[in-house]
């Protein structure tokens, strides 16, 4: 006998609805609630695809294009070295990651204080790829949302190839995407010669099956709980938004009281359609919660619903709390101009920080042994240093005591094994000096400089050490 559409859709409504008390993708016994979203277009639906597409692009693209000869991004961890857009930075500066790091966190607090969780919803990677890539392949193989349902309440041989189908294109999905991440770190020529198997470097090998693992984990099973559960953004989001700050929301004055017919109550007919689009399981209608990640998704099913009766889109949109109740909204407020302007700060640490780099480094580190011997009436200090080359060429140093080194002594004299030192790009060596002083002439403990040049650019660096004695 075949089941009445009719009376599954009644079945559906009368099943638990979400509320503020409870997350609706945990049932009471602790069981999962596996979530099936219903298809939605709209104008807002078109905008996130067409961002969606545009981040995979970008992020499939970025590894194949080379920049003065290297990856436009690669994080070379071998080689402690990365390179961003033909410059290239070291384990030296990795200090500079500081102010990156602080800046993209103000950003996103500064975007969030005015436009709510428009990251969720638009470019995090988690949204991105379920929305934009493995949502349409389980549309596409399994139907719509209550074809899902109810050909998972019967079981049977449709619903196994159906979900066996979909679950190798998502594990064959998740391994390019895998290999996509990976070729940040290893550039992508060498990463089509080494794939499917990375003969002879296992540790690639391993990083792919895990990268693999952990992408299929969250996409094919864990999905929106990574959201609600791992992702801390939207516990920090009662603290970013305030009465002014421009969420999805739904207009109670205008919705209230719901009713099923369209020439009663308010606009809102309780079709229950902004809930059946949402990937997190709320209802719209209870007002602001973590669990939305402002994916838009309900705008357009309720916008969609209202033409159908004849009623003005926008019953729930984009606006803040006090234009949700005055009509009228204030966008640049104080709490945008302090993260403005600290970001503007740290914009300018960083410039700073970046534009003094030096071409090298010279890093004093401990000497084995006795920092002095006294041998014959002779002080002698043994320094050891950590020469860097950080560009991507080959270069020639020079190494040499400062004129002026424990000036006023008689008798001072610096053992310098090695003068000349020719490295690698992005190679380093060790650097061995001694400095000599009668014992008769010692006084007390002081600090003098050696100088290191750059025969290429003519930039010198002075490295202070400190002679010591009896």
């Amino acid at each position: 006998m075949t089941e009445n559409p009719t009376s599954g859709r009644a079945r559906l409504r009368d099943q638990r609805r979400p509320d503020l008390d409870s997350m609706y993708t945990i049932n009471s016994d602790g069981s999962r609630n596996m979530i099936q979203v219903a298809d939605v277009k709209g104008r807002w639906n078109t905008r996130r695809n067409l961002m969606f597409a545009l981040l995979i692009v970008v992020y499939l693209i970025i590894p194949w294009i080379n920049v003065g000869g290297r990856p436009a991004v690669l994080v070379d961890i071998p080689g402690r070295a990365a390179h961003f857009f033909g410059m290239s930075f070291t384990n030296q500066d990795f200090h500079l990651f500081f102010f990156v790091l602080i800046g993209i966190g103000l950003g996103l607090f500064l975007v969030t204080s005015i436009f709510g969780r428009v990251w969720c919803g638009f470019t995090c990677p988690q949204t991105v790829f379920m929305e934009g890539v493995f949502r349409p392949i389980e549309r596409l193989i399994e139907g719509r949302r209550l074809d899902r349902i109810r050909r998972n309440e019967k079981g049977g041989a449709d619903k196994v190839w159906r979900k066996a189908l979909k679950h190798l294109a998502y594990l064959f999905l998740s391994w390019n995407l895998a290999i996509a991440f990976m070729c940040y770190f290893i550039p992508t020529r060498e990463m089509l010669h080494a794939i499917p198997f990375f003969t002879g470097n296992t540790s690639a090998l391993l990083w792919s099956l895990f990268w693999t693992a952990v992408l299929y984990f969250d996409y094919s099973w864990f999905r929106e709980q990574t959201c609600l559960i791992i992702c801390p953004y939207g516990r920090l989001q009662a603290t970013l938004v305030d009465y002014d700050t421009v969420i999805i929301g739904y207009d109670e004055k205008r919705g209230e009281p719901r009713s099923k017919g369209v020439d009663s109550g308010g606009d809102c007919i309780d079709c229950r359609r902004c809930v059946d689009v949402c990937p997190t399981g709320i209802d719209i209608r209870n007002g602001l919660q973590l669990e939305c990640i402002g994916c838009t998704n309900c705008i357009d099913a309720c916008d969609t619903i209202m033409d159908k009766i004849s009623k003005p889109q926008g019953l729930i949109r984009f606006d803040s709390s006090r234009g949700f109740e005055t009509g009228v909204s204030k966008l640049l407020r104080a709490r945008f101009w302090i993260y403005a302007a600290v970001m503007a700060a740290l914009l300018g640490l960083f410039v700073v920080r970046a534009g003094d780099r030096k071409p090298f480094s010279v890093t004093v580190t401990r000497t084995r042994g006795l920092p002095f011997v006294v041998e014959n009436g002779v002080i002698r200090n043994h320094y050891s240093m950590l020469l860097q080359n950080k560009t991507d060429e080959s270069r020639v140093y020079f190494v040499k005591a400062r004129q002026d080194a424990l000036a006023g002594h008689a008798g001072i004299e610096f053992l310098i094994p090695q003068e000349r030192i020719e490295l690698a790009p992005f190679g380093d060596a060790p650097v061995t000096l001694f400095a000599m002083m009668p014992l008769s002439n010692y006084v007390a403990p002081e600090d003098f400089n050696f100088t290191f040049s750059d025969s290429a650019g003519g930039i010198a660096d002075d490295v202070q050490v400190r002679f010591r004695g009896l």
